[in-house]
């Protein structure tokens, strides 16, 4: 480029301020330990000392888990991880709800996208001991999934983050081999993670039941294969919602309808009246063949708006 007459210049995200990167970084594998959170900073691996959350609306590049936020989760090679904001800063407590905006949105965005996000946690958060003051890189994790949920009476945006095969190692291993007092495994290419197992004749029988028809729109997809339709999971598998992958928990529905469920603007209320961003926008189809566990659908209506009145068996963990 300079043979030209070009220089080549990274920008960075503000002035002054550290530079977007996605994905890996060079020379810092999974399993790298640093002293404290500005060495982690200025190895690029997340690069604020303070947030949680290193990102904007348009992406989010790292997570930080620090002790102190007991909303967090590990499980196997799953993550369940709590937006920012809405916090007292003493207390941990929430005190307002959170946003859909800044790093809270990118995390979002990156779901839409595929696009992965390095996991950084403190090491007391993996061995339950406050003397552990290190911080691990986990590696690269996809956002496999997004909700709301109530805490202390207030909206949280709850994330589903799931390790990288190859460029992560996973949080529950970690904090075995810590707790035995052993280093850091260091990344690897095999592992053995928790992996969801879904019976995929669960979603052909649906979509035989109602003939690849859309239950809320009704919209039959004809390809050059033939028919097409989706299986969707009412309640989500996987923590934090732990959905069964049974009949009673599926819907036969067209792509569209897919996405506007698990992107949390449909819902259905118990009666089946199906609301498209809170509007009435049609009535959920059920054969009388399908035997549909309606607290799945109260659950994801929960989940999509943060409005908890399950109790203890819903997303509530005040």
């Amino acid at each position: 480029m300079r043979r030209f007459g070009h220089d080549l210049v990274e920008l960075p995200l503000s002035a002054g301020g550290p530079s977007v990167v996605y994905g890996k970084i060079p020379d810092c594998p999974a399993g790298t330990v640093f002293k404290n959170r500005r060495e982690a900073y200025d190895a690029g691996v997340h690069r604020t000392t303070q947030a949680g959350i290193a990102g904007q609306a348009e992406g989010t590049q790292s997570v930080c888990l620090s002790d102190g936020y007991s909303d967090d989760e590990i499980q196997g090679d799953l993550i369940t991880y709590t937006g920012f904001g809405g916090r007292d800063a003493n207390t941990g407590r929430h005190i307002a709800d959170q946003k859909l905006e800044q790093g809270n949105l990118g995390l979002v965005e990156n779901y839409k996208l595929g696009r992965p996000v390095r996991v950084l946690v403190k090491e007391s958060v993996l061995t339950g001991r406050r003397a552990d003051t290190e911080y691990i890189y986990l590696g690269l994790f996809v956002v496999a999934g997004w909700s709301w949920g109530m805490r202390d009476g207030f909206k949280v945006l709850v994330y589903q983050l799931r390790a990288v095969a190859g460029d992560s190692i996973t949080a529950d291993e970690t904090a075995e081999t810590l707790t035995r007092g052993e280093e850091t495994p260091t990344q690897r290419r095999s592992s053995t993670v928790n992996r969801i197992v879904r019976n995929y004749e669960v979603a052909a029988s649906v979509k035989r039941l109602y003939d690849n028809t859309c239950q809320i729109c009704s919209t039959r997809l004809e390809t050059a294969a033939g028919p097409y339709s989706e299986g969707a999971h009412i309640r989500p598998l996987g923590i934090p919602h732990n959905g069964p992958d049974t009949l009673d928990n599926i819907l036969c529905l067209c792509p569209n309808c897919h996405v506007l469920l698990d992107g949390h603007a449909l819902t259905v209320q118990p009666d089946g009246t199906v609301l498209k961003r809170g509007e009435p926008a049609g009535t959920l189809t059920v054969s009388t063949a399908h035997n549909l566990n309606f607290s799945n659908l109260a659950y994801q209506l929960e989940i999509s708006t943060g409005v908890s009145n399950l109790g203890r068996g819903g997303v509530d963990s005040t």
